[in-house]
């Protein structure tokens, strides 16, 4: 009985610290993210859509805001939504190309569908697992 009770105490520990272990990995490994939109509110939402997948994402559509944002913040890569129009877009990664070149830009790319938040979503979720993929291998 107290052989018992010690492996079950033993087991208890081992899964506590390899979970410990890998929460802080996948936390470590987590991309620092600025996305960029029309609509503030929308992208307020999304914030808390993308959280629920762990993301840690900024978000703003002011110009002052995201110039603060890169210059303050470390920021991984930027994603500009499909909210804004194709000229807005090109101006936008001029700009951040202007505050800092080594960031990567990601515009969600058009499509002949029709584009909302929601296509935003697995965008960024995709450019984030793809992240994590390249810090991965590079280990």
């Amino acid at each position: 009985m107290k052989k018992q009770f010690i492996i079950i105490i033993l087991g208890a520990i081992l899964v506590a610290c390899s979970t410990d272990k890998q929460l802080k990995t996948e936390n470590h490994m987590e991309p620092r993210i600025l996305a960029i939109g029309r609509l503030q509110s929308t992208l307020d939402v999304l914030v808390e859509e993308w959280e629920r997948y762990g993301r840690n994402v900024i978000a703003s559509n002011s110009k002052d805001r995201i110039k603060e944002i890169i210059e303050t913040d470390s920021i991984d890569f930027i994603t500009i939504g499909g909210g804004l129009p194709d000229d807005e877009r090109d101006e936008m990664v001029e700009y951040i190309s202007a505050i800092n070149s080594n960031i990567s830009i990601h515009p969600i790319p058009r499509t002949e569908e029709a584009m909302g938040p929601f296509n935003f979503i697995p965008f960024l979720n995709n450019l984030a697992i793809m992240f994590k993929v390249r810090k991965a291998m590079e280990k």
